[in-house]
């Protein structure tokens, strides 16, 4: 499933806007973002977290990889998605300096969990699946 959200803007203000994929792997959801996440584009990464988890997935998972900016909203954002996601099975992943690096100035890849690859991640929470079935 492929959702595009935007807003719309006063005459001459540049249109902005996040895409959301959202697929399902080992009973996992992954959220894939692409575009901005700014104080703009939070509530539209909102909205994909929660429908992706009111069916009740195992685990969540939000892959920034072709996320070209993340804000403080944004991150307010997946400190959020974690607090609603399954214990223990909540994954960013994240690797560049728009991304990762905001996160790991402020402590949150040891709070979130934060994956290199989306490999990684998957990984990690499917162990955690593993070991609680």
């Amino acid at each position: 499933m492929r959702t595009t959200i935007t807003h719309t803007f006063a005459p001459g203000v540049q249109p902005q806007g996040i895409t959301v994929q959202s697929t399902r792997r080992h009973d996992l959801v992954v959220l894939a973002v692409e575009g901005e996440i700014d104080l703009l584009t939070t509530p539209q990464l909102e909205e994909a977290v929660t429908a992706a988890l009111a069916d009740s997935p195992r685990g969540l998972i939000i892959d920034l990889t072709k996320t070209a900016f993340l804000s403080s909203a944004g991150m307010g954002a997946l400190v959020a998605a974690h607090a609603n996601a399954p214990a223990g099975r909540f994954g960013v992943v994240a690797d560049g300096p728009s991304t990762s690096r905001p996160m790991e100035l402020i402590g949150l890849d040891r709070a979130l969990g934060l994956y290199a690859s989306l490999d990684a991640a998957l990984s990690a929470c499917t162990e955690v699946l593993e070991v609680s079935a």
